[in-house]
């Protein structure tokens, strides 16, 4: 007995050095690479598809292994992978990848990563916690959760489907919050984001410039409801490297406001000068997805900013030229341009007759939302609902705005709960704007602002907050903004100073 307990101790000492402490980083770790490299070599020699399903057998371990190991690493491969993970699907996978599952893998190993090597882990989440934004975002996990009761709704696989997404939401915030832990690791991941979001933007301009390709034409044409959406007025609205034009279009327009903003308030010229070439790139893209939500969003969270930084002469003169390109767009006389034609019919929507169907049916519907508070539960609107929920009143009823949707599978409590998230996220924010007195952080906080107001402002038209692709860039920003709440103090600023 005392030797089995010797031997275990001795494999789990062996285990924590080589793995934890030193990360293959030894012998171990090469003579490990060695032999799956001669393995791989000799499977791939006699069976060519087998050892491609071994490769990537082996690298989703390694990538698994990484994230457990190195929390902030999967973050950002979370990150890469919902930036990328729609286009590998398309060009690699014939669209057969089950995206939303490797990304399920990716955050809940991100997760479990934080209790192997977050040394603070039970100090931060306390103070994470702590936190109204936090609070009442747990609150509201909490009450979806209950809506597994609720008597209209009976499916539990439509109610997993939603809570899911929500879950794993609150998990990349709690990550980000926890990874991104101080102000140099912040500003690198900021970096990171921008890289990610002007590839995107330039692989969606050079869909524009160049056209499709074959494989993406095929994918379109693939399916009529697909084409239906993508193909308009005479020719493709875009979509880069995500899913769709809307969500192309959405992650556009918040990432362009954001980098924008930046860049007109950075002191250095050459960062100043890579911002906003960076930020016209993705306001591009943005215009060639044809998605009006993104239109508005980024007139919104311009007015926001400039409204929330008005005492600045910067943005008084930010406010004159935003005024004059706004102008020239919606008045110069070209007709002939289907991306301008789809930009001015976002700020002339009574003439549009989609929008007087859906006000149609927002009135239809309102009996229902004031006479069930709690809802007809999760899964039950639109084709989630035909899906899951077949016998419910409201299935196959198209909600297009997120507001009314929460509205009718949570109830005016699930809408209100969200509100009041929104409206603390935004105070929360701003307090630490008007708090801080170094003007990088000021920065970071007013274009944080207009981000998250311009998301709430894409709420009531779209689903904006809550696709994966806009999940991976939403709520690590919401993760660092509670994160940079505690560099207020005069050591905390030294800091800033100094990186």
């Amino acid at each position: 007995m005392r030797n089995r307990s010797a031997s275990s101790d001795s494999l789990q000492s062996f285990f924590q050095k080589n793995f934890l402490s030193e990360k293959l980083n030894n012998w171990v770790g090469i003579l490990t690479a060695v032999v799956i490299a001669t393995v791989f070599a000799f499977v791939a020699a006699n069976n060519v598809l087998l050892g491609i399903a071994i490769f990537a057998v082996v690298a989703g371990i390694c990538v698994l292994a990484v994230c457990i190991l190195n929390p902030l690493a999967g973050l950002y491969i979370t990150t890469i992978y919902g930036f990328s993970a729609s286009a590998l699907s398309r060009f690699f996978l014939k669209d057969q990848m089950p995206v939303g599952a490797v990304a399920d893998i990716l955050i809940f190993a991100t997760f479990f990563g934080l209790f192997f090597l977050k040394k603070n882990l039970k100090k931060d989440s306390t103070s994470f916690f702590k936190k109204r934004p936090a609070i009442f975002y747990t609150v509201i996990v909490i009450y979806l959760s209950f809506e597994l009761f609720n008597p209209i709704g009976h499916s539990f696989g439509g109610w997993s489907q939603v809570m899911r997404k929500v879950f794993e939401s609150f998990l990349i915030v709690f990550i980000a919050y926890n990874v991104l832990d101080d102000i140099f690791k912040i500003k690198r991941f900021i970096n990171a984001l921008f890289i990610l979001a002007l590839i995107t933007g330039v692989y969606g301009c050079f869909q524009q410039w160049h056209g499709l390709l074959q494989t993406e034409i095929t994918w379109v044409n693939s399916d009529p409801l697909r084409y239906g959406l993508i193909a308009i007025w005479g020719e493709y609205r875009k979509f880069s490297l995500l899913g769709g034009p809307t969500e192309f279009g959405v992650v556009m327009a918040a990432c362009s406001l954001f980098f924008m903003l930046i860049g007109v308030n950075e002191k250095k010229n050459f960062n100043k000068i890579v911002y906003i070439a960076g930020a016209i790139f993705m306001l591009l893209g943005m215009s060639y997805s044809g998605t009006r939500t993104a239109n508005a969003m980024l007139v919104g969270g311009v007015a926001f900013f400039i409204l929330l930084t008005i005492n600045k002469r910067s943005s008084k003169l930010f406010a004159f030229v935003a005024v004059l390109a706004f102008l020239f767009v919606m008045y110069v006389p070209i007709y002939s341009s289907a991306t301008l034609l789809r930009f001015r019919s976002t700020f002339s929507a009574t003439k549009d007759a989609s929008y007087n169907v859906r006000e149609i049916n927002r009135k239809s519907i309102q009996p229902f939302i004031w006479s069930h508070p709690i809802g007809s539960g999760l899964s039950t609107t639109g084709e989630m609902g035909q899906k899951y929920n077949p016998d419910n009143p409201n299935a196959g009823f198209p909600p297009d705005s997120s507001y009314l949707n929460k509205a009718l599978e949570s109830g005016t409590v699930g809408l209100l709960l969200t509100l009041l998230l929104y409206f603390f996220i935004l105070e929360y924010v701003m307090r630490g704007y008007f708090a801080t007195t170094n003007k990088e952080l000021k920065t970071l906080f007013g274009a944080s602002a207009a981000f998250f107001f311009s998301f709430f402002l894409g709420e009531m038209t779209q689903e904006a907050v809550g696709v994966f692709s806009n999940m991976v860039i939403y709520f690590p920003i919401f993760g660092i903004v509670l994160r940079l709440r505690e560099y207020s103090g005069e050591s905390s600023l030294q800091q800033l100073s100094n990186t």
